[in-house]
């Protein structure tokens, strides 16, 4: 017997409270599958983002978000490579720029054009001077481009080379923002 064959008894709760039931239902289960989402990835995706000449792989799950450069103010006695600070949405946030952080020349201020969140997962209200983001990359379809080699900071892994030839450095933010010379923004 199919449902539309069946027949209601008079102890049946109306049509409305089993589509509520059902809707009730669907709702509890969605919210389940939202939970469990975050950590559960299905793919190894990463955001591609442009600092200056280079090009790095940033995992999605440690990048907050990407904003526009705006009021940056220089905080004293700091190292040249930490810019100052700035408010994003009411929140404090560490301006770094990441090259020169890691000993090569610093970001020119006409590459500059936004700035990368960190994720608050990391712990840290800091964010990283880039030029761009150009893309979400699935690293399943990348080729190994080998080790970040000499000269590397500690915080550049592996490389990879996408499909237009871009080689892209993976940069593991936690490495990073433990880092002692992360930490060290004082002169």
């Amino acid at each position: 017997m199919s449902t539309r064959d069946h027949i209601e008894s008079p102890d049946d709760p109306p049509e409305e409270t089993r589509q509520a039931v059902r809707l009730r239902e669907f709702s509890t289960q969605l919210e389940e599958r939202l939970k469990v989402a975050p950590r559960t990835p299905t793919e190894p995706t990463r955001l591609a983002v442009r600092i200056g000449p280079h090009a790095y792989l940033v995992d999605m799950a440690l990048a907050g978000e990407i904003v526009p450069i705006a009021g940056v103010t220089q905080v004293p006695w700091t190292r040249s490579w930490y810019r100052g600070l700035t408010n994003v949405r009411g929140r404090l946030v560490g301006v770094v720029d990441l090259l020169e952080l890691a000993g090569r020349p610093p970001l020119a201020a006409d590459q500059a054009f936004q700035m990368l969140v960190l994720g608050e997962s990391l712990k840290v209200n800091a964010a990283l001077l880039i030029t761009r983001a150009f893309g979400i990359r699935n690293l399943k379809d990348l080729e190994s481009a080998g080790a970040s080699g000499l000269g590397a900071a500690r915080w550049e892994r592996e490389r990879f080379r996408d499909l237009d030839g871009t080689v892209m450095a993976e940069l593991d933010l936690r490495e990073l923002v433990n880092s002692d010379v992360f930490a060290a923004i004082g002169v």
